[in-house]
């Protein structure tokens, strides 16, 4: 047995027999790999699921609670890991190889890997992402623990039957720094992804209190959701650029940033905020007198003299801002959740999150933004131009996930992350702003959040083609190297 030594858990309880035989089948040419095969079964299959001349030892789950069994099993095993395989998957032949190149190489406690599906398709699981895992379990069918660990944190808890493997999934996962996500195909999958239960709501809500957070945590459909209070009631600043541009939308005539702020104030149900409008000298008069008419106290208008630059604009516009957290936002959008607020702010308050993203959707309700994607030293954006409501096999876009970086037309950041990492960079005065704004916020260690929780409409035209500088393109591509040639979190 090369690398840690492993034992293998095969978990068939409420599983049809078809998909646990083929389980355990998919386990005995590599059983000489692992110290021990273990299947925990329905009482009523074991006399169906005689294996002859194999290693493995088949045990009848009971027919309550059944934390004390694979707590017993825990104390038993000898083993460094244990590899939890849910019947409706199967092994790969090459998985114990993988498994042994790769997990006794790293100090960690948890690791998944992707999966084939029934038709080929390869799903591919992000890289580890502590937000999205309290929203949804997308580990896959194959996982494994650090034994010593797992002994360590309790082991398995009571009331949490049909949830054992994602609760321990939280309870180790809560350090991404110690969580491998496998690049190789572990498992075939042959069954649909069970829906989640009150007992996962129960371990997220029950991880969230563990970090001393709190959290209201909901079933909603095949995953969570969680609402985050906020703290205290600081003050936000709605940062917006504008040149006073007027487009038809719907058929009829706007003044793009008076209907924006218009929406804002009508629609936002967070009390405590500002409108900082950043305005060219070439804004006309009478979109400044709307403003402040629409606006009145709440606006701050502050003028740009200078070239067209987006970062020297914005930048500005944080300097006169007042509030704690500030809220980057272009002038062609149009609120869709009145609460967009509260949910960007509450995420960003969670300890090590420096950015907040949100859905963005084209004026056709085709969605715009979903996340940035960094590939092949180009940026672009996550799920651009798919209909509302499509998503992938994942489920990426109903949850809070961590992702890359997102795009100014719509972020959240505290003031004091903002000018921490020095602000948008004036050599980006078109282009790879939100970019570069995006990878120097990772570079200190925080994440980046997109929500879907929060949406808008951005009303730039999805044929734009954007005017790219070469000497941008080149600038961000010499700073962030190899940060832009692959996405670890959509695969």
């Amino acid at each position: 047995m090369s690398g840690a030594s492993r034992t293998l858990w095969v978990f068939g309880a409420g599983h049809p027999i078809s998909s646990v035989r083929n389980a355990l089948r998919s386990a005995l040419g590599q059983s000489s790999q692992f110290e021990e095969v273990v299947g925990i079964v329905d009482a009523g299959m074991l006399d169906q699921l005689s294996l002859p001349d194999s290693p493995t030892r088949l045990i009848a789950a009971p027919d309550g609670d059944g934390s004390g069994l694979l707590n017993t099993l825990l104390a038993q095993t000898p083993s460094d890991w244990i590899v939890w395989l849910d019947a409706g998957n199967e092994l790969t032949r090459e998985a114990n190889a993988t498994l042994g190149r790769t997990v006794g190489r790293f100090d960690i406690d948890l690791f998944y890997g992707d999966t084939q599906l029934a038709d080929g398709e390869v799903r591919r699981r992000p890289a580890p992402s502590p937000i999205r895992l309290l929203s949804q379990d997308y580990l896959g069918g194959v996982r494994g623990f650090r034994s010593d660990r797992l002994r360590s944190v309790g082991g398995f808890r009571p009331g949490l039957d049909g949830a054992h493997p994602y609760d321990i999934a939280l309870r180790l996962g809560a350090d991404e720094r110690r969580v491998l996500a496998i690049p190789e195909v572990l498992s075939r999958s042959v069954s649909a992804i069970g829906s989640l239960t009150e007992a996962h709501r129960s371990a997220s809500a029950d991880a969230v209190a563990a970090r001393g957070v709190t959290a209201e945590v909901s079933l909603a459909g095949s995953a969570l959701r969680l609402r985050y209070p906020i703290d205290g009631a600081p003050l936000v600043s709605i940062v917006i650029p504008t040149r006073g541009g007027r487009a038809t939308i719907r058929g009829a005539e706007s003044v793009l940033v008076v209907d924006a702020v218009r929406g804002m104030l009508e629609r936002t149900t967070y009390a405590p905020i500002e409108i900082v409008v950043v305005a060219d000298d070439e804004t006309p008069q009478a979109v400044i007198d709307s403003l402040v008419e629409v606006a009145g106290e709440r606006l701050r208008l502050v003028r740009w003299s200078g070239p067209f630059n987006f970062s020297g604009k914005m930048n500005r516009g944080a300097v006169h801002a007042r509030g704690d957290y500030l809220v980057l936002v272009n002038d062609d959008v149009e609120l869709i959740s009145a609460d967009w607020i509260e949910v960007m702010l509450g995420l960003a308050q969670q300890p090590g999150i420096g950015l907040v993203g949100t859905m963005l959707y084209f004026e056709d309700g085709t969605v715009q933004h979903g996340g940035h994607l960094y590939r092949d030293s180009w940026a672009g954006h996550i799920a651009f131009g798919w209909e509302s409501g499509r998503d992938d096999a994942l489920g990426s876009l109903g949850v809070d996930r961590e992702v890359s970086g997102v795009t100014a037309a719509c972020a959240m950041i505290s003031a004091d992350t903002f000018w921490e990492v020095g602000g948008f960079s004036p050599l980006y005065a078109g282009n790879y702003n939100d970019v570069d704004l995006s990878l120097k916020v990772r570079s200190t260690g925080r994440s980046i959040v997109w929500t879907p929780h929060a949406e808008l409409f951005h009303f730039e035209s999805k044929s734009r083609v954007a005017t790219v500088v070469p000497e941008e393109l080149a600038t961000i591509r010499r700073h962030w190297g190899t940060r832009l040639l692959s996405d670890p979190y959509w695969r």
